[in-house]
């Protein structure tokens, strides 16, 4: 009897995972992939520390080899469309005065094959962000939070993008 149940209760388990795989679930014909990261913003060069992060995360995934535009299999283009800092905590002794900022950039990505171009896979909206205090002035924390806040949208893109649950 109890074999019984737990040969019920295993087919239940893998049933409940019919669907789901692990690994990319791009086309096999997709190997390498060119990054291009556009920055419609007003903050100056965010683009920069976004495309770094890109590549690191690309690189660290593993599935896809990063290449030129001319030689790449897709191209994954991220659009950066905001960029925003917003107070999260404040001095209890000067209301006004923020000690502590959240900084987020918002972006839409596309996946597209380079030889026909066809979209793959298009995510609309993502955000990455990260926190910082309020040190000696704000911009040396926006400068500072830039590139946790870069990681974190790339570490989503790529999991959006190329990831497969």
């Amino acid at each position: 009897m109890k074999k019984l149940i737990s040969l019920l209760a295993l087919s239940f388990l893998f049933a409940g995972c019919t669907g789901y795989q692990l690994g990319s679930n791009l086309p096999e014909s997709i190997q390498t992939v060119a990054l291009i990261v556009e920055n419609k913003t007003e903050e100056p060069s965010i683009e920069v520390q976004t495309m770094k992060s890109m590549r690191a995360e690309v690189q660290m995934d593993g599935r896809l080899a990063l290449r030129s535009e001319q030689d790449a299999d897709a191209v994954l283009k991220v659009t950066l469309v905001d960029y925003s800092i917003n107070s999260l905590a404040y001095d209890r002794e000067h209301g006004t005065l923020a000690r502590e900022y959240r900084v987020t950039l918002t972006a839409s990505a596309v996946l597209y094959d380079a030889a026909t171009g066809d979209v793959i896979r298009e995510t609309p909206r993502v955000r990455g962000d990260s926190e910082f205090p309020y040190a000696a002035d704000l911009t040396s924390g926006k400068r500072a939070a830039l590139p946790t806040a870069a990681d974190d949208l790339a570490r989503k893109v790529i999991s959006m993008t190329i990831a497969a649950w």
